[in-house]
């Protein structure tokens, strides 16, 4: 497992990652059917609002103990899982 200031790090390092990844998918997206838009569209604001969940949830951790820290992660695993999935769904939708 992880320590608090590796996991801090992996996680900041892909959120970076995936706002990028949201930019050059609404690019693609831009050339999609007005279905697959309107899909992509909902997707990404779902996608943002559990980013900004779990950006939040970063932040308790970095303002957080170690005992704590050990709560949240486990509340920040699944909230990560979920995003992941979000992207998942995306790519999907930008390659049809």
């Amino acid at each position: 497992m992880a320590n608090r200031e590796q996991y801090i790090d992996k996680l900041e390092n892909q959120l970076r990652v995936w706002n990028k990844q949201i930019d050059e998918y609404q690019d693609k997206a831009d050339g999609k059917s007005k279905d697959l838009k309107k899909n992509f569209d909902n997707q990404v604001g779902e996608l943002k609002t559990k980013r900004g969940e779990l950006r939040k949830k970063l932040d308790k951790i970095k303002d957080s103990g170690e005992d704590t820290f050990e709560r949240l992660q486990k509340d920040t695993d699944t909230l990560w899982e979920n995003v992941k999935d979000g992207f998942a769904d995306i790519r999907k939708i930008v390659k049809s």
